[in-house]
């Protein structure tokens, strides 16, 4: 047995919806045995924290784990802020037996206002098939050599054209979607296992033992081989198969399917699907699947018991799922306990968080999207105006309301970092939609763990459930704190330390 004692630990109370503070955490093998219990006896390891505090370890309910590891080092573009800095930055990405891949440029934040395109592909790896994907993931830049290689028909929705009609390497929509597919495809995988190996030591030193991975674009017969090589992992991972197949998921066993199914693309492609145009375009977005398409997804899910998720930014991508939703099930929670989602969930009215409330929709957000993009003239209010910026990511009204709200980073979107995203809820550009640090920490342990039916065995610390916890050198929630000044000292699962300073 481990004595944590000299501590400052912190459980979930339901009745309140607040964390209850405890002196003394006493763990017995891979469980936890008892709060504010202090046992004497020479079988007793007793660990003297000198006042650190405890929590529950965290979630990051929505990650891509081989494109969060991938992206480590010189093929992160995240770091560049002029466009020539992006050009030196292109010109220095590995080139692997021909195949050159970079992503997580964001334009939106340069300090020159310039606009990323492929012309510095062409000039450092003409004749290499290279690619470099936009931070969201829903565009990307080729050069001429893997566009002819992608083989895209003319018709294919998505390809940038210049005046004269010629391809500008620039790819949207299907054509993204296939480019994206394809070089997923050429990562051998003894290195899309070292890229997942890396993103899971990042998780688990900055205290997420809970990562429910998106899983995409594999052929059918491939996620079985997946789900079995995250499961070899030393997080616990929720594998999240994104494709519109319930029968598939439980196939594999799993109790979920989709994420990110898309229902539209992304605010900084400009392909959500909006109700009214883009402040900066001359469009609104578009929808991926017809009604009738996106039914036949959720009935399906629903008849096998199955929680089914789809990706949702727009309020007319959100509108879309929450109609088809009340079709099925006729406006009230899944008869079959489905924990069906929404993921991102960003434009919301409050009519549909209503509705997401009333249905029992788990709404799985990521709170650092406002930090990186909700500021005076970011990308938001570029994209949407001022007006309509002011609604985005609601978190205190979906909470006010009673839907389930779950943290994750979209990684390699934003960094992952629970305690980053915790400390976003707090800072929140429209103060009305701010939580508490009490209902921030919630996001990313107790909802988190009901979202991966894992609620039973792990999320909070209570006697009976998994010891896994972190060991932080401040306390978040003494005196509204907060996260900010937070570190991560130790890391533990299932009673056994996995990550230390």
């Amino acid at each position: 047995m481990k004595l944590f004692h000299n501590a400052r630990a912190y459980s979930f109370e339901p009745a309140s919806g607040r964390f209850l503070l405890h002196e003394s955490l006493l763990v017995d093998g891979p469980a936890i045995a008892a709060l504010d219990c202090d046992p004497i006896g020479t079988g007793v390891e007793r660990i003297d924290l000198a006042g650190a505090t405890v929590v529950p370890a965290f979630a990051d309910c929505h990650v891509h784990l081989t494109d969060t590891g991938y992206f480590l080092g010189p093929r992160g573009l995240n770091g560049v802020r002029t466009y020539d800095q992006f050009a030196d930055a292109v010109s220095r990405l590995p080139n692997e037996s021909g195949i050159v891949l970079g992503g997580r440029y964001d334009e939106s934040g340069w300090l020159d206002g310039a606009t990323a395109d492929a012309r510095p592909l062409e000039r450092f790896h003409p004749g290499a098939r290279a690619m470099l994907s936009r931070i969201d993931g829903h565009s990307c830049l080729v050069n001429a050599n893997t566009f002819a290689w992608l083989a895209l028909g003319p018709e294919t929705p998505g390809i940038e054209r210049d005046e004269s009609g010629r391809p500008t390497g620039k790819l949207f929509l299907e054509a993204n979607w296939r480019a994206q597919s394809g070089f997923g495809a050429q990562i051998p995988r003894a290195v899309r296992r070292a890229a997942e190996r890396r993103a899971v030591d990042v998780a688990l030193s900055r205290g997420a033992v809970h990562l429910h991975a998106q899983l995409m674009g594999f052929e059918r017969d491939r996620y079985a081989e997946e789900v079995e090589a995250l499961r070899t992992l030393p997080a616990k991972v929720h594998p999240k198969v994104c494709e519109p197949d319930a029968a598939l998921a439980r196939e594999l066993g799993l109790p979920y399917v989709g994420g990110d199914v898309f229902l539209d693309g992304s605010l900084g492609s400009r392909t959500a699907a909006l109700f009214e145009k883009y402040a900066d375009a001359d469009s609104s977005g578009s929808l991926r699947f017809g009604d009738d398409e996106l039914l036949a997804y959720y009935a399906q899910s629903e008849a096998l018991g199955i929680a089914a998720g789809v990706h949702a930014i727009g309020d007319a991508a959100i509108e879309q799922s929450v109609r088809v939703w009340e079709r099925v099930l006729a406006g009230k929670p899944s008869s079959r306990g489905c924990r069906h989602f929404i993921e991102h969930f960003e434009l919301a009215t409050s009519e549909q968080i209503d509705a997401c409330a009333r249905m029992g929709i788990y709404l799985s957000m990521q709170p650092q999207f406002d930090r990186l993009w909700a500021g005076d003239g970011g990308m938001y209010e570029a994209r949407l105006g001022r007006a309509r910026k002011r609604s985005m990511n609601a978190l205190a009204r979906i909470d006010v309301a009673g839907a389930t709200v779950c943290g994750g980073d979209d990684s390699p979107v934003c960094e992952l970092d629970p305690l980053a995203g915790m400390q976003a809820c707090l800072d929140h550009h429209e103060p009305s939609e701010r939580l508490s640090p009490h209902r921030a920490l919630a996001m990313y342990t107790v909802n988190a763990a009901r979202f991966g039916y894992a609620e039973t065995q792990t999320g909070n610390l209570a006697a009976g459930l998994a010891a896994d916890l972190v060991i932080l050198d401040r306390d978040p929630l003494r005196d509204d704190a907060g996260f900010a000044g937070c570190t991560v000292l130790q890391t533990w699962r299932d009673g056994s330390l996995v990550a230390h300073r």
